[in-house]
């Protein structure tokens, strides 16, 4: 067989023995030839480069792989992360309108508008304000010295069409819990104070003194005598 013929029988062989899967006598016989023939050990050569970069593609796509699945939970984290802040934004939300609410419900005083669109404040308990009534709002508030206790008045007055007071609220804090109720249980007995009841320590009540009496009378009697700061709603 001619060196031309025995060149092309290797250089088909030369991948099946990169790969190893020509048999040990084959194997042994293109070693021989190829230590003879700088031709086929070029194709060799050639051949073994190729396979270098297929490999090195195969690295690239999985390597480009690697990163698509890190990207993939990099992106996956933030969502969770960005659901948990969105999560955590609806719950204070929830907890503070629901807190306002309850709030609002538990308390008895409300500010609306009557037929005049007069802004008044009603007691939905005492009936404060009368549906449909021509009356206007004063709060009167003032500090007073009680055998060394500091005691806080916050007077609601509300007068009529002619400046009339028909009717007075007033709440008081700084009682301690004995002399609160003392002072609860005094004041039902007599014909002055009507209404009275204890909540969040402050002692609520009606004060029946100042029913009848004017505006003008009213004011310039709380100024003088407790220098009440005095506020028009």
């Amino acid at each position: 067989m001619s060196k031309d013929n025995n060149c092309n029988l290797v250089e088909d062989l030369l991948p099946l023995y990169v790969e190893g899967l020509v048999s040990k006598e084959t194997n042994k016989e293109i070693e021989e030839h190829l230590k003879k023939c700088n031709k086929c050990s070029e194709a060799l050569n050639n051949i073994k480069k190729d396979n270098a970069i297929f490999l090195s593609e195969e690295d690239i796509t999985r390597e480009q792989n690697n990163n698509k699945e890190k990207e993939i939970k990099c992106i996956r984290s933030i969502k969770r992360k960005i659901i948990l802040k969105i999560m955590i934004a609806i719950l204070i939300t929830v907890i503070t309108v629901t807190g306002i609410f309850v709030l609002y419900i538990l308390s008895p005083y409300r500010f609306i508008r009557d037929e005049n669109n007069k802004l008044i404040l009603y007691n939905f308990n005492t009936g404060n304000i009368r549906k449909g009534m021509e009356a206007t709002n004063v709060i009167a508030t003032y500090k007073y010295d009680n055998n060394g206790e500091r005691l806080e008045y916050y007077t609601i007055l509300t007068f009529n069409k002619n400046n009339i007071c028909v009717n007075a609220r007033t709440i008081i804090t700084g009682f301690n819990k004995n002399e609160m109720n003392n002072y609860k249980n005094t004041w039902e007995r007599n014909n002055i104070i009507s209404n009275t009841r204890i909540e969040n320590e402050k002692l609520y009540m009606n004060d029946n003194s100042y029913l009848g009496k004017t505006r003008k009378q009213l004011l310039q009697s709380l100024k003088a005598s407790y220098n009440a700061e005095i506020i028009e709603i």
